[in-house]
């Protein structure tokens, strides 16, 4: 063997233990961070667990109807606002909470808003019935607004 060759071979040797030396220091990371995740595994586990047995945050039965009262009550309120909204774009009108109130309230018992209809009326004179939108009652053609709940003629 040459003098090339050992010193080939010890730099290997060296290049060789310096590896072994990283690969434990990377294992004993790996190790650390398998341990470290396995911690937070259980302290989300156990945070799930003490949530899911705990009274406190499940509501009660009142608890429960008065939450989806409040729920309807403002859905109802956001839907007369968009309404409101709408009547003062398409009109230039902004007209009083309590009809739209009305009106959704009726709307929600239906399930749907009926479109206006004309029905002729006998008197031609008079011109024709008007059917509300909101509650479907024909009201007489003299009228600008709706004799049962007041809301406005659309024409």
């Amino acid at each position: 063997k040459t003098f090339a060759d050992y010193t080939l071979l010890v730099h290997q040797k060296a290049r060789m233990e310096r590896l072994q030396r990283e690969l434990e220091i990377q294992k004993k990371k790996l190790d650390k961070l398998k341990s470290e995740v396995n911690e937070m595994e259980n302290n989300l586990t156990r945070r799930r667990l003490k949530r899911s047995n705990s009274v406190s945050q499940i509501p009660s039965l009142e608890e429960m109807q008065q939450l989806r009262s409040c729920n309807r009550q403002l859905q109802i309120d956001i839907d007369c606002l968009t309404k409101e909204i709408d009547l003062f774009q398409a009109r230039g009108t902004v007209y009083s909470y309590n009809c739209l109130s009305y009106i959704f309230h009726i709307a929600d018992q239906r399930s749907i808003v009926k479109t206006p209809k004309t029905v002729p009326d006998a008197d031609e004179d008079e011109g024709a019935q008007w059917s509300c939108t909101a509650c479907t009652f024909l009201n007489h053609p003299a009228l600008n607004r709706c004799e049962q709940c007041e809301m406005p003629r659309h024409f």
